[in-house]
């Protein structure tokens, strides 16, 4: 029975040990890494948003200011493995949003974008090594699109979050700015790090828009305007995967034309929705805990406990080949007193 108790004990804590060893640079690396084939859905929200609603009105595109109304923004990501099929360690991915309002109890579109992006599958940087692009369509091209050239981090952070500064990238700037670190938050349960971008408003584009949109003469023709951007992105990480579980912007667009107000384009707060936050708490919380572990405690804890089973284990292998040992000694003792002389009387020895 010793024996047998101490052979499993061996070869648990020989398994661990193994386990032990090979956890971070083998399980952990592989399991730290964005797969190709992603296929991802996230909602946000926003109440009491200013935008414009630029759309076809017959014959003629038409652009109408809405204040107070609720935005929907909808944002599908799909991972494209052919992209970077001879590519080791780098994915694409395709993220396409559209965004609607609530006009007069209906869903209108507003916007829609388009952007494909090729990344490192480890740290979330941009790599451009697969073509990409992002949308620049109009009414009238609405499936046009450009070439682009990311940096900084687009999707996600990298696998086992810093509390330091990252770079993120920004459509709206066409380049990456500091993302920085501001405090740790729980949401359900789930550890995240709280990120914030912030983009002091400045001037990214122009346009040549109706005068009567600033509310001109319609005589007055067009003018030229300023696209002013500014906002305030923050992200709640979950550290051990860098996935987002919850992420809001206080966007602040308008159009600007001298002689007049600013018109807005998207000024409000829009964020994930309820559902989509729990959804991501649920699901990254627990696989962020299980990969902290695995590249964390997993190594000492497997090691400790191997070390202690197969010490275990060897000390009754040899406990128990001991008391074999001693047994035979003890029968080979018994045996030794009955072969000595004058134990026994042969037949016939007495005399009388």
């Amino acid at each position: 029975m010793r024996r047998t108790a101490g052979v499993i004990l061996c070869a648990l804590g020989s398994m661990l040990l193994v386990l032990g060893a090979l956890a971070r640079p083998v399980l952990y690396d592989r399991l730290a890494t964005v797969p190709l084939d992603q296929e991802t859905t996230s909602v946000s929200v926003g109440q009491g948003v200013d935008a414009l609603w630029v759309h076809r009105d017959g014959g003629s595109v038409a652009i109408d200011r809405l204040e107070d109304v609720q935005i929907r923004s909808t944002r599908e990501v799909l991972g494209i493995p052919g992209r970077t099929a001879d590519r080791d360690g780098e994915a694409f991915w395709q993220t396409a949003v559209t965004s609607q309002a609530e006009v007069d109890g209906e869903w209108v579109p507003l916007q829609f974008s388009d952007e494909g992006v090729s990344f490192d599958r480890r740290t979330g940087e941009a790599t451009n090594c697969c073509g990409d692009y992002v949308s620049v369509g109009t009414v009238d091209d609405p499936d046009a699109t450009q070439e682009v050239e990311h940096a900084g981090n687009f999707f996600k952070l990298p696998f086992g979050v810093e509390k330091k500064t990252y770079a993120w990238w920004d459509g709206d700037l066409g380049r990456a700015t500091d993302l920085k670190f501001l405090r740790t938050e729980d949401i359900e349960g789930t550890q995240t790090y709280v990120f914030q971008q912030v983009i002091e408003p400045q001037r990214v584009g122009e346009r040549s828009v109706p005068a009567s949109l600033f509310g001109g003469s319609e005589d007055d023709g067009d003018v030229d305007a300023e696209v002013v951007y500014g906002n305030t992105r923050t992200l709640w990480i979950e550290p051990n995967t860098g996935v987002i579980i919850k992420g809001q912007e206080e966007l602040n667009r308008n159009l600007e034309a001298d002689g007049y107000d600013p018109v807005a384009m998207t000024v409000g707060t829009i964020g994930y929705d309820d559902q989509t936050v729990s959804d991501n708490a649920k699901t990254w919380g627990s696989k962020g805990s299980l990969l902290g572990f695995i590249g964390g405690a997993l190594t000492p804890v497997a090691l400790v406990l191997g070390l202690v089973l197969l010490g275990l284990g060897l000390f009754l292998l040899l406990a128990g080949r001991r008391t074999r040992d001693r047994r035979r000694d003890d029968s080979q003792d018994y045996d030794l007193v009955d072969a000595s002389p004058g134990a026994t009387t042969a037949p016939g020895s007495h005399r009388r």
